[in-house]
């Protein structure tokens, strides 16, 4: 049986999407589609199959069996309700809110979407003009004011994600007894419906969507969010340029609110809520849920992209999660061998479907990674930067749909109110005395020339008012009065490298009680270059040498507030009194490692005979190293021989060429206890396999910080970072 077939004529009865004839339970929304089952214990939750794809995505069914003194009857299109004879015309004069303005700025125009929170619909902007989709929660969840108080939590984190493969949520809040959110409005077809119309997507197609799911799963993770609900109906499909497809996830966060019981429920009573394809072993076991169960939906996901069918399947919903927990998930490869997928795309797919979380894939930028190096691999570099640039996906996701309202237009409109606001009551308090006072204030500081003196030149809190100066500099500034109470004071600098500056070094001095994070970004470019945040105070931010093209660059300064743990996040920084060198240089140092070294053709090289020492002194870093020429040779790596790094972080290793290509091992301090060699484990000094170049690959490696399982609990979300070195040697063979 094949859950994600193309249509038939077995029509779900809730979300109208079609399965085979011998289906069991509804391939998209969950449903049991037993006969035996009686139409009173099904509740509708998203509207008929007439309605096009894009009004049905975000549907979810529930349903529960019979009481046991139901009496047996046929289930019926008829007998379940009457709304599914409706014209929409019908259901939409039925909707008391169909034109009512929700918060005096959304005009209600249709609903678009039913499901298990609620009701989406199609309104319009009513200052804008354009159209955005907003969510009402139902009217159980908006009489319990925890509920509501939890959504606003929730909604307030989702809000601040801004990635272009997300979503984008635009406000929230409550209006006359209506709890709403208000969203991006997208026209599109979702991953669910787009494999049961096609079938299996190819191995390009899909390693280009899976690359755009992690890239928005990646800065929700950053912020501390994790998914909960990842599966093909969460997933819009948009065409975006040059015929390519635009992902964008959906629901970020609001599973949660679904969650409490609901599993407790599938145990006790048979009932279910959404679909039981994608669940992680953890997620069904009931324990707390992290990134690696995003990484696992998202194991499943691609299966299902790359197949056309789910991972595991059974007669009942608890068969399927049973197989989740005790059965191993079968090569897609070797499942289906006339699609023929790369036998390295397999084990990335299994990697991710590890049921015990230590073995998993740790995190979805190591999944991406990893697809990233097959479409590489495949002579896709250009389709690759085109996935990962920031600014392509937001313009070709502007383009989508001129009607539809964008962030930029809804940031505009609200700066516009708040700045009648603040008119208003300048108005009020605005003196001749005081007028005069700050106008001449004014004048003095537009009128002064700007001269740099080797201290900042304030107000240079923004890349527009950055302080410029000459190169090589060194200059003295003061994280200050914070910006707001989520932001601390930031300092940025505008300086120019010059054609011979072949590396520049970076360093800003430690301050008492502050985590620094540097920004560096190419003049005029909205995406950094490169982010560098040693992660804990009080420590130097040092970048020993930095490969820069000759050109105008922007240096910006600030407090790291990202929670690396599952502790709060620390408080704004502000300091009038504490201050920090800034030094940019050009680096004339021998040996010293060059960033930066993310890929493979960036790569740290070395001859056979040579060794390198290098530091992943910033959270998140990465390095690959390379050993040149054509011969066969072997890569050792050894981490910090003299002292042992923090307990909570470990080097893992990942080799890209060889027999165990892919596969992750942590290297840790030859003197560390409690540590059970094993395959992925080494003490003291990892050896790869034989590398031959003339295989096709090149002989490197992946060195990256994870989070060390094998320490005291509770484990942080990103390894913390440290200036401890690791050595890299390569040993030619005959």
């Amino acid at each position: 049986m094949n859950p994600l077939a193309s249509d038939s004529a077995h029509a779900c009865p809730s979300c109208g999407a079609g399965n085979l004839p011998e289906a069991r339970f509804c391939s998209q929304c969950g449903l049991a589609l037993d006969k035996s089952w009686q139409a009173s214990t099904l509740t509708i939750s998203s509207p008929p199959h007439s309605l096009p794809l894009s009004h049905r995505s975000l549907g979810v069914a529930s349903t529960r069996p019979p009481p046991a003194d139901a009496p047996p009857g046929p289930l019926s299109l008829r007998s379940v309700s009457p709304l599914l004879e409706r014209t929409p015309d019908a259901r939409e004069l039925a909707d008391p809110l169909i034109g009512v303005v929700v918060a005096e700025r959304y005009r209600i125009k249709e609903p678009i979407g039913r499901g298990g929170m609620g009701v989406v619909y199609r309104v319009e902007h009513a200052r804008i003009g354009k159209l955005m989709a907003l969510k009402l929660l139902t009217g159980e969840l908006t009489r319990d004011p925890q509920q509501v108080a939890r959504f606003k939590r929730e909604a307030q984190m989702v809000s601040r994600l801004s990635h272009p493969n997300t979503v984008q949520v635009f406000d929230f809040g409550a209006s006359e007894g209506l709890v709403y959110l208000a969203m991006e409005y997208l026209k599109g077809e979702d991953l669910g419906h787009l494999i049961r119309r096609v079938g299996p997507l190819g191995v390009e197609r899909t390693l280009k969507i899976v690359i755009q799911i992690c890239s928005s799963l990646g800065e929700a993770h950053g912020k501390g969010m994790v998914h909960r609900d990842l599966k093909p109906e969460n997933i819009i499909v948009m065409p975006g340029a040059e015929d390519e497809d635009l992902i964008k996830v959906l629901d970020f966060g609001l599973a949660k609110l679904r969650e409490g019981g609901e599993l407790s429920e599938v145990t006790s009573r048979g009932a279910i809520v959404g679909t039981p394809y994608y669940m992680s072993p953890e997620q069904i076991r009931g324990d707390d849920v992290g990134p690696e169960s995003d990484v696992y939906a998202l194991g499943a996901l691609t299966y299902a992209c790359l197949t056309g069918t789910v991972v595991f399947d059974a007669r009942t919903p608890m068969g399927v999660l049973t197989k989740h927990l005790t059965e191993l998930p079968e090569s897609p490869s070797q499942r289906f061998p006339e699609l023929k997928i790369p036998k390295s795309v397999s084990q990335i797919v299994l990697a991710a479907l590890e049921k015990d979380r230590k073995r998993r894939l740790p995190s979805v930028e190591e999944l991406q990674r990893a697809m990233i190096l097959e479409l590489e691999h495949g002579g896709k570099q250009q389709d690759v930067e085109r996935l990962l640039d920031y600014s392509h996906l937001r313009h070709a996701g502007a383009g989508a749909d001129a009607d539809a309202v964008t962030r930029d237009e809804v940031e505009r409109y609200e700066r516009k109110l708040r700045r009648r606001g603040r008119a208003a009551w300048a108005l009020l308090a605005a003196l001749s005395l005081a007028a005069a006072f700050f106008g001449f204030r004014a004048y003095q500081r537009w009128t002064a020339p700007a001269v740099f003196t080797g201290e900042e030149l304030e107000p240079n809190d923004a890349a527009s008012t950055a302080t410029r100066v000459p190169f090589p500099w060194v200059a003295k500034g003061v994280i200050g009065k914070r910006l707001d109470p989520e932001r601390s004071d930031r300092d940025f600098y505008r300086f120019r490298v010059p054609t011979e500056a072949s590396a520049v070094s970076l360093e800003a001095s430690p301050v008492a009680g502050l985590a620094w994070c540097g920004l560096l970004y190419a003049s005029g470019s909205e995406e950094p270059l490169g982010r560098y945040c040693p992660g804990i105070a009080e420590r130097r931010l040092r970048v020993e040498a930095l490969r820069l093209p000759p050109g105008e660059y922007v240096l910006g300064l600030m407090q790291d507030r990202e929670a690396y743990t599952k502790e709060p996040a620390p408080a704004t920084f502000e300091s009038i009194s504490q201050s920090y060198q800034l030094s940019v240089t050009t680096n004339l140092e021998a040996g010293a490692e060059l960033e930066p070294n993310d890929f493979p053709r960036d790569a740290l090289r070395l001859a056979p005979g040579q060794k390198l020492s290098a530091r992943l002194a910033w959270m998140r870093d990465l390095d690959v190293v390379c050993a040149s020429g054509d011969a066969k040779v072997r890569l050792k790596v050894t981490d910090s021989p003299e002292r042992p790094r923090a307990r909570a972080a470990v080097l893992q290793v990942t080799p890209l060429a060889g027999a165990d290509a892919e596969v992750p091992v942590r290297v840790h301090h030859a003197g560390a206890k409690d540590v059970q060699a094993s395959p992925r484990d080494v003490l003291g000094t990892w050896q790869s396999t034989v590398l031959d170049p003339s295989a096709g690959r090149a002989p490197c490696v992946q060195l990256t910080l994870v989070p060390n399982p094998w320490a005291p609990t509770p484990h942080p979300l990103v390894a913390p970072a440290g200036e401890e070195p690791y050595w890299v040697e390569v040993t030619a063979l005959p």
